[in-house]
């Protein structure tokens, strides 16, 4: 008979991990601030040669992608985007979320963030338009644009309220993406209970706060990759294939047809 104590003691046995894995990389970055670069990285095997894992992250802007040879050029894991403020579906949404999930590769949904819509219509926008199933990763919260003129306080007030909207709703903590100067300018240290993913175009690590913690690095804008016809992001993941995995929606038992993302109505977050 499954636990909910011993789900949550595996839980918090995997944060743990992925606590000492980012604390780990943490120590290796480097001191200096490299200046972010426009080289292009023609091919994803030009990641940094640290990684283990590679990936990368589409939108509308990539059109039709062949997943099949994505797959092929060893990309493990992708981003796609779902949602943008309060109104917008990414036209090609629906398209790439079964498409990953059909050839193998990780996926996991991302929303673009606008400071001046309401932040709860946004999260309603994201919720009414993806759908988690087990071996998903955690949504994703794209910040990177204020508003002028806009209270530090307020901004990132309306960013929790996204947050823990969905955190709430799929029973998943979310994760941050944002790049490296606009996470130094509004977010540093003020979200130190989520993993942050960073884009940074250098052949630096990403450099966060002591008390933060981050998981992906955007290392390029500029790749190319089989299948795709257009420049794509390319991301690495600081661990391996397990941590990857651990990082995930958890398969859990179920006898019916409740929705997977439901389970946070069954067990309590760790």
């Amino acid at each position: 008979m499954f636990s909910a104590f011993y789900f949550l003691s595996c839980q918090k046995l995997i944060s743990a991990s992925l606590l000492l894995l980012v604390n780990f990389a943490s120590v290796l970055n480097d001191s200096t601030d490299a200046a972010v670069t426009n080289d292009p990285t023609p091919i994803a095997a030009a990641a940094p040669k640290a990684a283990t894992l590679r990936g990368i992250d589409v939108s509308r802007w990539q059109l039709h992608v062949d997943w099949q040879q994505v797959k092929e050029a060893e990309i493990t894991f992708a981003f796609v985007k779902a949602t943008q403020g309060d109104v917008r579906q990414d036209p090609f949404f629906f398209r790439n979320w079964e498409e990953t999930k059909r050839v193998g590769i990780k996926r996991g949904a991302y929303h673009y963030f606008l400071a001046d819509a309401p932040p709860l219509e946004q999260a309603a926008l994201f919720k009414s338009t993806v759908w988690l199933e087990a071996g998903d990763l955690p949504p994703v919260l794209d910040v990177e644009a204020s508003v002028p003129g806009m209270d530090a306080a307020e901004f990132r007030q309306n960013v929790r309220t996204w947050l823990e909207t969905i955190e709430n709703h799929y029973g998943f903590r979310p994760i941050i993406y944002t790049n490296q100067s606009f996470y130094r300018r509004w977010l540093k240290g003020h979200f130190n209970e989520y993993f942050f993913w960073i884009a940074r175009y250098s052949s630096a690590e990403p450099q966060i706060h002591e008390s933060d913690k981050w998981l992906f690095w955007q290392f390029s804008d500029r790749g190319r990759i089989p299948g795709i016809k257009a420049d794509v992001d390319l991301n690495t993941f600081t661990g391996d294939w397990e941590t990857l995995h651990a990082l995930c929606l958890p398969e859990l038992p179920h006898t019916d047809n409740t929705p997977l993302f439901r389970f946070k109505s069954m067990l309590p977050l760790p």
